[in-house]
C-alpha cells in the first residue's frame, strides 16, 4: 500500500450502524477527485465485523486508500488524531458519540453525520454530512482538504473548548447528586 502523509481517521468498533461501508465508498470517490493519494486509517479492535470490513475493502478495490490499524494505545492514538486531516464519524445512530469529543480533545477537526445526537453534543463545531449519501461524505472530506488554514484552526480551537466542557469527574459528581436526591 502506498503511504500518504494525508489521511482521515476513524476510531471505533466495526458494527454495521457505524456506516463504514459508505465511508469506504466515499474514500474511493474522494481519491478519484483529488491528485494526491488520501488514506483512511481505521482504528478498531479485531472482531467478526472487522473481518467483514476487510472483505468489503477488497470487494470495493479500496486497499490503496484504507489502512486497518487494529488496536492503538492511547498515547499513539492522540498523535494519529492530531496529524490527521480530520476524524470522520459516519454513524447512522449513536447513544452519545464519545469518539468525536476524544478527537476534539486531541485538537482534531471532526466531520460527522448530521444526526440529532451529534448536533446536540457537538453543536456547530463539526463539518456535518448526510450519512446516507456517499457524495455528501466525500464532499465534506474534499471541503476539509481545501479548507482555509485559519478557519480550520478556529474550528479546532472551538472543538477543544467544547470537549473541555465534558469531564468524567463532573459527570460522576452530577450522577451522585441525582442518586442522593432519590435516596
Amino acid at each position: 500500500m502506498k503511504e500518504s502523509n494525508l489521511y482521515f481517521i476513524y476510531v471505533g468498533n466495526a458494527y454495521p450502524h457505524k456506516n463504514r461501508k459508505r465511508l469506504i465508498v466515499a474514500m474511493v470517490s474522494l481519491n478519484k477527485k483529488v491528485i494526491e493519494n488520501i488514506q483512511l486509517y481505521i482504528v478498531s479492535s479485531r472482531n467478526v465485523f472487522t473481518k467483514r470490513l476487510e472483505k468489503l475493502i477488497k470487494e470495493l478495490k479500496a486497499e490503496e486508500y484504507i489502512k486497518l490499524l487494529g488496536f492503538v494505545p492511547d498515547e499513539k492514538l492522540k498523535i494519529l488524531y492530531k496529524k490527521s486531516l480530520a476524524f470522520v464519524f459516519p454513524s447512522i445512530s449513536e447513544g452519545f458519540g464519545l469518539p468525536g469529543l476524544e478527537a476534539m480533545n486531541a485538537q482534531t477537526l471532526v466531520a460527522c453525520s448530521d444526526i440529532p445526537v451529534f448536533k446536540e453534543i457537538y453543536k456547530d463545531v463539526p463539518i456535518y454530512f448526510n450519512p446516507f449519501d456517499v457524495n455528501s461524505i466525500s464532499d465534506s472530506m474534499k471541503f476539509i482538504l481545501n479548507m482555509d488554514p485559519e478557519a480550520r484552526e478556529k474550528r479546532i480551537e472551538k472543538g477543544l473548548d467544547l470537549a473541555k466542557t465534558y469531564s468524567w469527574s463532573k459527570m460522576a459528581k452530577e450522577t451522585l447528586k441525582v442518586y442522593e436526591s432519590v435516596y
